[in-house]
């Protein structure tokens, strides 16, 4: 199996059916499965954020990393204009955000405009990698693609320095892919597993 087909495997098991319809695995679909509004807006301790809040995550960690560090294109959330759907001013990756911005974004975005720019985001990095040659990956992200992710407003005042780490780490462009729109967000779904299950609901 070849890395695209590799890569569009793994990451349509990370996104719902809305992203892709093809095979069972949606761990999107599971996130949102028998939950009520209010729970998934919550935090069950002060130390744990929200369900909402970290889908938010990594759809913005995505929309970054595909679109403006990889690619040098506009991000789906300005060229769809998603922000005032959301109903959400910040548009940065939310790494390293106070633990009041977290429940300020929790409490206000829009889980249905939040559900279906996800599912934007991941059509658009399907559309660009069912075409894309993997072997043109092999470079390094540069200091001058992790600036321009910084000039866009991807970083907040708490997590300046995710431009340093995304400069100066060394990475393969396909590393940086295959970590930011899948591996990543795996992570998160376990995070997001354990917060359910102090909901009281089963995991992801």
């Amino acid at each position: 199996m070849e890395a695209r087909q590799i890569f569009l495997a793994c990451h349509a098991c990370v996104h719902s059916k809305m992203v892709d319809p093809e095979g069972w695995w949606k761990e999107e679909d599971t996130i949102w499965s028998d939950i009520a509004e209010e729970e998934l807006r919550s935090r069950p301790t002060p130390e744990h954020n929200s369900i909402a809040w970290l889908v938010w995550h990594v759809a913005r960690c995505e929309d970054v990393a595909v679109n403006t560090v990889l690619r040098g294109v506009q991000e789906v959330l300005d060229r769809d204009g998603w922000l005032a759907e959301l109903g959400v001013t910040a548009r940065h990756i939310g790494t390293g955000a106070p633990s009041s911005e977290v429940t300020d974004i929790s409490q206000a975005i829009c889980l249905d405009a939040l559900r279906a720019y996800r599912a934007a985001v991941g059509r658009e990095t399907r559309g660009w990698a069912s075409t894309l040659d993997f072997a043109t990956l092999g470079a390094i992200v540069s200091a001058a693609d992790a600036r321009r992710a910084a000039e866009r407003g991807a970083f907040g005042e708490h997590a300046a320095w995710v431009e340093q780490h995304w400069a100066a780490r060394g990475w393969r462009r396909s590393d940086f892919l295959f970590w930011l729109a899948i591996e990543h967000t795996w992570l998160h779904i376990g995070e997001i597993g354990v917060i359910r299950s102090l909901l009281h609901h089963t995991g992801c």
